[in-house]
């Protein structure tokens, strides 16, 4: 495993000969100054099952998964597994949002007995199976996102605690999505269940209810999902957003906007008020097809037999004339043509099934055969174009599967800086400052130039 892909775990656990909490099992060698950093973070909570908590730690990033051995509501209960990504010198951004949410819970099975670091990449193997299902739980339950959503509106930047009876992990993705989409930006630290809201750390915490006033704290803002308030613009942006992401048309929605990466909040506000205001599309019609012509109808049947004679003239005075009866001319029935029938429409071929694969999957298998360098440097000019036509939550939910043919491939100094490009595809490059026009050079430059003069203004003197 190379320096990026490997993670290092503390198990905490009560420890009978100190009588506390503290770490029994680790895959460092010195632990000293981990509890004091993640002591406040460790309680799971009365509840069962597991919490999460991600947290940045001396440039590390720190996932908690939190849960207890047994019914009762004590540290002797409690049993915590620590992941810590990247390394004191290359920190790494991975265990990421998401894969923290989906996955940290099912860890716990993966420790060695060893005090081995764990690999990433099988830590991440399930990922795609548990966030397609994380996401459509998120979806579904969307709903109750709206009061976060305004107040993350409101706030910009502020940290956030919520008070919810549902459950947090869900909550959480579907936020995650909704305000990277919508703000560019989503909490990367957060817990999924807090006793008070007074620790900092975390940019979004979750509490089953408000502490007393005393535990209060000033920094937060709070948002009751018991008791939502969306009364405002803010609220019905919010209402827009959580109903477009429930439905999946909240991409389509900022790319119709023009929300570009690097958008001023206001100007997000200011766009989404817009649409609000836009009248609802109508829907068109179905097209229908033509009826059919009526078939004509048949003429009456001429009766069978010869024609009746006209009536004699009624007698006239004078002489009687008599006039020839005149015979009548025969009488034909000409049968309309039969309607033709209704034309029906050509068959359609029935669709074929056709095997889709991603372009991020081609790039992999790419990289996997590639054997030098340079021919990796290639292919990643792809990956960087293909980078620019999706969403900054899929470049990032797909950055990590790159990693092993990186290192594999690449010096490690380069490894860093291809993921940080990847991460923001549309950044223009620095323009690379001469060495002379380093201030220090300037400053030096000058003193000499003030000593020659100096010496000139000397001698002339002289």
């Amino acid at each position: 495993m190379g320096r990026y892909s490997s993670v290092d775990w503390i198990l905490f656990e009560w420890d009978e000969r100190r009588t506390g909490l503290g770490p029994v099992r680790s895959s460092l060698e010195d632990t000293r100054g981990w509890y004091h950093q993640l002591g406040p973070w460790l309680d799971p909570g009365p509840a069962p099952g597991v919490s999460i908590c991600r947290l940045m730690v001396d440039g590390r990033v720190v996932v908690l998964s939190r849960t207890r051995t047994g019914g009762s509501d004590s540290r002797r209960t409690i049993r915590v597994q620590a992941y810590l990504g990247g390394s004191a010198a290359n920190a790494s951004a991975m265990p990421n949002v998401r894969q923290a949410l989906a996955l940290a819970p099912g860890w716990s099975s993966l420790l060695p007995a060893d005090p081995e670091p764990l690999d990433l990449a099988v830590l991440l193997r399930p990922y795609a199976d548990a966030g397609a299902a994380l996401d459509r739980r998120a979806r579904a339950e969307a709903a109750t996102l709206a009061p976060i959503v305004s107040e993350a509106l409101r706030g910009n930047r502020e940290p956030l605690s919520v008070a919810a009876q549902g459950e947090a992990v869900v909550q959480l993705w579907g936020l995650v999505d909704i305000l990277d989409l919508v703000l560019g930006r989503y909490p990367e630290t957060f817990s999924t269940y807090e006793s008070d809201d007074l620790k900092q750390g975390a940019e979004v915490i979750f509490l089953q209810q408000w502490p007393g006033p005393s535990s209060r704290a000033a920094h937060r803002r709070r948002v009751d999902l018991r008791a939502p308030d969306q009364s405002d613009l803010y609220g019905e942006i919010a209402a827009m957003v959580v109903q477009a992401y429930a439905g999946g048309q909240l991409p389509g929605l900022v790319k119709r906007l023009r929300i570009a990466d690097g958008m001023a909040l206001e100007e997000r506000v200011e766009l989404l008020g817009a649409a609000l205001r836009e009248p609802p599309k109508p829907v068109p019609a179905e097209p229908r097809a033509p009826r059919p012509p009526a078939p004509a109808e048949p003429a009456p049947a001429a009766p069978e037999g010869p024609p009746p004679r006209p009536a004699p003239p009624p007698p006239a005075s004078g002489p009687r004339i008599r006039v020839p009866a005149a015979r009548p001319a025969p009488v034909t029935h000409e049968k309309p043509p039969p309607a033709p029938p209704p034309a029906s429409p050509p068959a359609r071929p029935e669709a074929q099934p056709v095997a889709v694969r991603d372009a991020f999957d081609y790039f992999l298998a790419e990289l996997a055969e590639a054997t030098s360098a340079g021919a990796a440097r290639s292919i990643l000019r792809d990956v960087h174009a293909w980078a620019r036509t999706r969403p900054p939550a899929d470049v990032r939910s797909r950055l990590h599967a790159l990693v092993p043919e990186l290192e594999r491939l690449l010096p490690d100094d380069e490894v860093n800086p291809i993921l940080r490009d990847l991460l923001d595809p549309d950044a223009s490059a620095e323009a690379v400052r001469s060495a002379w026009l380093d201030p220090r050079w300037l400053v030096l430059a000058a003193v000499l130039l003030v000593v020659l003069v100096l010496q000139v203004v000397t001698t002339v003197l002289r």
